[in-house]
């Protein structure tokens, strides 16, 4: 296989999976459906809930397949010049990315049936896959956007990169929609201060909860990637995310890249 999970020729073993479990009253709520896993994965999944039900009678598992990150081996090239690549994605880049283990080309209406991704996260992430630093994919259509279902995505055996080890960043999605309103936009300091102190909790808990899980992100990812799972709660303002951020940083859950100060990463 070009692309697989982790090590091991038996679908059983090819996995290793580590799990966060919080209760509800930690995560936002997150009207989104659960996309479709690869089948090692699943297997996994149900070995592990069979191990924590056994453990703790009378609990539910709801798995948020919108976070998460993977880490995939990947290999590019062919004959002699085959070198892998251990990818480190989201869990919808990872579902995306198993696919072409079984065929070299697909179309986002094929992708989109197989995965079962919303469809605006799909483009987002396809275009992540695509880009011209990291494209571990070949786009079919020109330019930045994605023309259509129709539109075509192709393994890209030419992918190369100085880097054994190698995070595909997400891309910002800058557009927004039409009929969102200069009051949702706008900061919090006109709300009870009640209010505004949950929300605080609440963005920064989200905040650390995506860091924790891709351990370095840029300002712009983490940003889009903490309005995107509050959109159902709320929508904070990127000024407001960004004073969570800070606050963040100065109570030393995250840290500032010493290189690029653009980029944060999770303090353990």
């Amino acid at each position: 296989k070009r692309i697989r999970t982790m090590n091991g020729q038996h679908v059983s073993n090819a996995v290793g999976m580590d799990v966060e479990i919080l209760t509800e009253g930690y995560w936002p709520k997150l009207n989104i459906p659960a996309c479709n896993l690869p089948e090692s994965i699943n297997i996994a999944i149900c070995d592990f809930r069979d191990f924590y039900l056994n453990k703790y009678n009378g609990r539910k598992l709801s798995w948020q397949t919108s976070t998460g990150s993977s880490e995939i081996k990947a290999n590019y090239g062919s004959g002699a010049k085959t070198k892998r690549y251990d990818l480190t994605v989201s869990t919808y880049q990872m579902c995306i990315l198993m696919l072409f283990n079984n065929k070299d080309t697909l179309t986002v209406k094929e992708i989109a049936q197989e995965t079962n991704i919303p469809d605006a996260e799909l483009k987002r992430h396809l275009i992540s896959l695509s880009t011209a630093r990291f494209r571990v994919l070949r786009k079919g259509s020109k330019g930045k956007g994605i023309s259509g279902d129709d539109d075509t995505f192709t393994y890209n055996p030419g992918f190369t990169n100085s880097k054994r080890k190698v995070r595909i960043p997400m891309v910002s999605l800058r557009a927004k929609a039409a009929s969102t309103t200069a009051a949702a936009r706008s900061d919090y300091s006109s709300l009870p201060p009640d209010v505004e102190e949950e929300r605080r909790h609440t963005v920064e808990a989200a905040a650390v909860r995506i860091m924790k899980a891709r351990k370095q992100l840029t300002h712009n990812d983490l940003i889009a990637e903490v309005t995107r799972q509050l959109s159902t709660r709320c929508k904070p303002s990127p000024q407001f995310i960004k004073r969570r951020i800070e606050g963040l940083i100065e109570r030393e859950y995250l840290e500032r890249d010493e290189d690029d100060h653009t980029v944060y990463k999770y303090v353990a």
